[in-house]
């Protein structure tokens, strides 16, 4: 294992242009691998389709939801939600 010289982060493998990088996960700096230690690492990315996780944008994708009816409907959501939250801090603002 090594760590990142400029912020001590860890460094991970990734490959990239066919050669094995090492990258900093906490601010990004990229370095080669040294070349004794090239065949320690192993980058392995592989993910069973049933543990995939559906967003927002591909759920609203399969819907084929029309945008400006999608548009309106999340416009009018985040008034009443403000609405909602304005009421409720009134509420807890009124008995402090």
């Amino acid at each position: 294992m090594m760590f990142c010289p400029k912020c001590g982060g860890v460094m991970i493998p990734i490959k990239k242009n066919g050669k094995v990088i090492l990258r900093c996960t906490k601010c990004g700096y990229e370095m080669e691998a040294p070349s004794n230690t090239v065949n320690e690492y192993k980058t392995v990315s592989k993910t069973a389709e049933k543990e995939k996780v559906l967003t927002t944008k591909t759920i609203g994708q399969e819907q084929n939801v029309d945008s400006e009816e999608s548009k309106e409907e999340l416009e009018q959501a985040k008034e009443d939600y403000y609405e909602l939250v304005l009421d409720q801090m009134g509420e807890y603002g009124d008995q402090i």
